[in-house]
């Protein structure tokens, strides 16, 4: 684990404080593992001025166990030079120099990568099967405006919580009819570094509008 200090500003009260901010996460050690990543606690700090519960958006690299992904919640270009270095020094120490690396840029973004690839699964099925999830729950509630899909795991099967401002639905997918789905999919290599709901529909288009 690394982390480093930074200056937060309170969205409350308007009052600077420092706080330790984790930056990286490795499950290859094992004092990382114990560390909870996917429910947003690395991203929540409360203000010693107020009191007040913030979260903040910061830089944070994932690197899963056997380190063949590498996941990076990054907000600028700094932050994506960053991850470079990150796992170039990971390489130096005879890990593996061939990760796959996806970018995103939220919390929540980064906890639903976590968790798919922890569940062995391939992000890029995931994003395809929410395509597909989005117009079945527009069909049978038309007047539902969905805002996102976030995959979590749900026991034996696999959950997507879609978020809608009138409040929220969730569908549940059996680790089976994933399967099926999954089989009907060949995707090149390499894998893109950013796998949202806009490269699944270049995916299923073709680039086509």
């Amino acid at each position: 684990m690394r982390s480093e200090k930074q200056r937060l500003t309170c969205s409350s009260c308007g009052k600077e404080f420092f706080a330790r901010v984790i930056t990286q996460v490795d499950f290859s050690l094992s004092e990382d593992r114990e560390i909870n990543v996917t429910d947003g606690g690395l991203f929540s700090f409360r203000c010693p001025h107020c009191g007040t519960e913030m979260r903040f958006n910061h830089y944070l690299l994932w690197v899963n166990q056997s380190h063949t992904v590498a996941v990076c919640n990054v907000t600028g270009e700094e932050e994506l030079r960053a991850m470079d270095e990150a796992l170039s020094a990971l390489s130096a120490f005879g890990k593996s120099s061939d990760m796959a690396r996806r970018y995103v840029n939220s919390p929540a973004r980064l906890c639903e990568k976590i968790e798919i690839f922890s569940a062995g699964l391939d992000d890029r099925t995931v994003e395809i099967v929410k395509l597909y999830l989005v117009q079945q729950v527009r069909a049978s509630h038309p007047k539902k405006t969905l805002t996102d899909v976030l995959f979590f795991l749900n026991g034996e099967e696999y959950g997507f919580l879609f978020l809608c401002p009138d409040g929220d639905l969730t569908v549940s997918v059996s680790q089976s009819t994933f399967a099926e789905a999954a089989a009907q999919f060949q995707f090149p290599d390499p894998a893109p570094q950013v796998v949202d709901a806009h490269w699944a529909m270049e995916f299923l288009t073709g680039g086509k509008k």
